[in-house]
């Protein structure tokens, strides 16, 4: 990978004079103050930030798949991936991006940062690395990991590790970003961190987070540890507050300041998405305040949502006005993008609570989970309060409360089958004969890496879109 930022000229300067009779003011006069020869160890820093959050919310890969599939939205024109044919290019780019702008980045600022014993960007490296690796086992499975971008030492095939060895080294990255943040050494230039503009002591409390998630995810498997989640529950580092969510905050100005949402805005194309008919009837059931947030009255100005999968859905009556469109506030060219919330925190927080024991009464837990989405929401925190009947109203929280969050909302729904009313697609691609539980390994992969993704497959199943990641058991 090209290592442009550690490439530094310095400019000679030559004279017979100077050789013979220094000024006292050298350094000062000959220091050109546009030609820096020490760089910023977090210069990438806003580049791996912006490249990790357009990925998570880009609209033809976790838009049209990871918040379709879900059923949160759904596709009343150009609908191929509601009916799980995925845009396969898109894939592509979500896989080369992941590795090249956000995984390879961060490790390149982690040497950087290594160098200058710089703790705070050690530790904010680690955890976008971290977000990331989890992203991309949670989507497709098996994953090179251990022997990514190694192409600068020879390795242009990497292996495959395991779901399972993928999760042990993103617990290892956290645990070293926690442990980085925990020395106080270092800081972050606020100018470069689009999250907390260098606040260390929330950075602290986004990789603690981020663990305590994925722990979470993996409740149900061999590497899960009640005491290291007890542990996280009691630091007094979870994201709790809504002041301490991570998210990237979009100025609205001009590209690529802009929520990516707000591109099908800018190009005509906001008919081509709309509501998912599961998310708004459970809504209008619940008669949920959140609803007029998310979603935009039809022409007929009611809520109406659209079941997944028609092949001709303005035939079969689902066309474009006869539902709602994602609501304004979502769609607007500065509205916030989230990495991981207070309200997802708190209902995890309820969950590990319900099903392990730990902390307060899960119900308390629970109820600051919707109230922190309703705030989240710009909505007053106690204006709904949805009867508690154990993990089922947990997990049916999160699915709504993580609208838009396309990756987090897919793998919760995966992870808990709740709602475990949500339909096929009415008009599948032939052999899908299931709401699809991974991405189908990308073309650039099986072309270039063959004997590898073979390996993978062989070790978890087909490269199917219905095969299932290793952590969804049910």
């Amino acid at each position: 990978m090209k290592n442009i930022f550690k490439t530094f000229f310095l400019f000679a300067v030559i004279g017979l004079s100077f050789l013979i009779s220094c000024d006292s003011d050298f350094e000062e006069i000959n220091t050109d103050p546009d030609e820096p020869t020490e760089i910023s160890v977090d210069l990438q820093l806003g580049f791996i930030e912006r490249s990790l959050i357009n990925q998570l919310y880009n609209i033809y890969a976790a838009g049209e798949c990871a918040s379709t599939w879900p059923q949160h939205i759904s596709k009343p024109i150009y609908n191929d991936a509601d009916r799980y044919y995925p845009r396969l290019g898109a894939i592509n780019s979500f896989w080369n991006t992941i590795y090249l702008e956000v995984i390879g980045e961060s490790d390149e600022m982690y040497r950087l940062a290594q160098e200058k014993e710089n703790n705070a960007v050690q530790g904010v490296a680690l955890t976008l690395k971290a977000i990331a690796l989890q992203t991309l086992t949670d989507a497709f499975g098996d994953i090179p990991a251990s022997e990514a971008n190694l192409a600068m030492e020879g390795n242009y095939t990497p292996k495959y590790d395991t779901q399972q060895e993928v999760y042990v080294q993103i617990f290892e990255l956290l645990d070293q970003a926690i442990a980085k943040f925990n020395t106080g050494v270092g800081a972050i230039n606020s100018e470069q961190d689009l999250i907390y503009a260098g606040d260390t002591s929330k950075w602290l409390k986004f990789a603690t987070s981020v663990k305590f998630r994925a722990l979470m995810r993996v409740s149900n498997t061999s590497l899960f540890s009640l005491q290291e989640l007890m542990t996280l529950a009691s630091s007094n580092n979870l994201i709790i507050h809504n002041a301490d969510n991570a998210f990237i905050q979009f100025s609205g100005q001009t590209t690529p300041n802009i929520n990516p949402h707000n591109d099908t805005k800018i190009n005509g194309r906001e008919a081509e998405w709309c509501m998912g008919e599961a998310l708004v009837n459970f809504m209008l059931s619940e008669n949920d305040p959140r609803l007029p947030v998310y979603a935009n009255p039809n022409d007929s100005n009611e809520y109406r949502g659209k079941p997944a999968g028609y092949i001709n859905p303005g035939v079969s009556g689902y066309g474009a006005g006869t539902v709602s469109q994602i609501g304004d506030a979502f769609m607007a060219a500065d509205a916030p993008l989230y990495f991981i919330t207070a309200a997802q925190v708190n209902l995890l927080l309820a969950e590990a609570s319900e099903i392990h024991g730990i902390g307060v009464n899960p119900e308390v837990y629970f109820y600051e989970g919707v109230s922190a989405s309703l705030e989240q929401n710009g909505l007053d925190p106690l204006s709904y309060t949805p009867a508690y009947n154990g993990y089922q109203s947990i997990a049916e929280q999160m699915w709504v409360g993580t609208f838009l969050q396309g990756y987090e909302t897919w793998a919760e729904w995966r992870r808990s089958d709740i709602p475990a009313n949500l339909e096929l697609a009415v008009d599948p691609q032939p052999g899908v004969n299931a709401i699809p539980t991974r991405y189908t390994y990308t073309t650039d992969e099986v072309a270039l890496n063959g004997s590898n993704v073979d390996e993978a497959v062989a070790n978890q199943g087909a490269d199917a879109l219905t095969t299932k990641v290793w952590w969804d058991n049910n």
